[in-house]
């Protein structure tokens, strides 16, 4: 058998990882949108795109996402006690893995800086 030149090796290795990260890019496209969707139910409490307007409730744009995958399967599953899990639990306990997945790409896409208006509203 003959081995591939070089080149036409590299570029063969080059399509196949523009294919797999255009399917990646288009799962991350659709948990967006999904996320985005899903926050309509956040904004009461964290914010039009995760920026609280009431201090003691947390910011979640620009949060780390697998902390937010983290925090919300935990406030879920009942693993977060004290503080306002009293108030998260029974907002999370109907999402699904990949409702928070989408909410954790949605959130930590966004910008954690506040706007000129939104920190003029605390």
């Amino acid at each position: 058998m003959r081995a591939l030149h070089p080149l036409v090796a590299l570029l063969t290795a080059l399509y196949i990882a523009t294919l797999s990260f255009s399917v990646s890019a288009n799962t991350d496209s659709a948990q967006y949108e999904k996320g985005q969707t899903l926050s309509q139910y956040c904004m009461g409490c964290h914010g039009e795109t995760g920026i609280a307007s009431i201090e003691s409730n947390p910011n979640l744009a620009g949060q780390n996402k697998p902390y937010l995958v983290y925090a919300l399967k935990a406030y879920r599953d009942g693993i977060r006690k004290g503080g306002m899990a009293s108030i998260m639990r029974p907002n999370a306990s109907g999402l699904s893995d990949d409702d928070i997945d989408a909410l954790a790409t949605y959130f930590a896409a966004q910008s954690g800086k506040q706007t000129t208006s939104q920190s003029s509203n605390n």
